[in-house]
């Protein structure tokens, strides 16, 4: 009878079944995703060589208008742009510039001056919004109805991958809308 058992026996009895559930649940939900997510190879967006960071100067709205066209936005920023809601806590504007568009928004006053960098685009803290560009690589990108250039799906992949890891919650979250707004 259950209701008779020791209490050491019920308790190594839920945390076998416990144990026994999480198993049948992880490998249902991601075994599959991570089969998948092995053939990926990350990009590294952050890497400090061509990261370069800026305050903004004024609102990202007007950032984006300036850069549209320019830039090829990614992580955050494109998965905004693509209707989605965003997965960081800090509002950074995150792209790929080359040294033409940086210095442009910096002339017109939108940044104040860009500096090398080596952030976290997940900051513990809260700070104000930078624009945190990556210099001299163009990626493969699309250009949305509203004319904003984006990263394609399976450069994204890399993009997160290599900046903030392997998270098959967030990528399973937004890949279906994100391949539905870039097609």
């Amino acid at each position: 009878m259950r209701g008779l058992e020791w209490p050491d026996e019920r308790l190594r009895c839920a945390r076998r079944d416990r144990a026994a559930y999480r198993r049948r649940s992880l490998a249902r939900r991601v075994y599959p995703r991570f089969m998948r997510d092995l053939r990926i190879v990350p990009y590294l967006f952050l890497a400090p060589d061509a990261l370069r960071a800026a305050a903004l100067s004024c609102p990202a709205q007007s950032l984006l208008e300036a850069l549209k066209g320019r830039a090829i936005w990614t992580l955050d920023t494109a998965v905004r742009l693509a209707g989605l809601r965003g997965f960081l806590v800090a509002s950074d504007l995150t792209g790929y510039l080359d040294d033409g568009a940086l210095d442009a928004v910096r002339s017109a006053g939108l940044i104040d001056e860009p500096a090398p960098a080596s952030i976290s685009v997940d900051p513990l803290l809260p700070r104000p919004p930078l624009l945190v560009a990556r210099l001299g690589a163009e990626p493969p990108f699309v250009t949305l109805l509203h004319g904003q250039r984006i990263v394609t799906w399976e450069r994204l992949i890399r993009d997160i991958m290599g900046t903030i890891g392997w998270r098959p919650d967030l990528l399973s979250r937004i890949e279906d809308a994100y391949r539905a707004a870039t097609e």
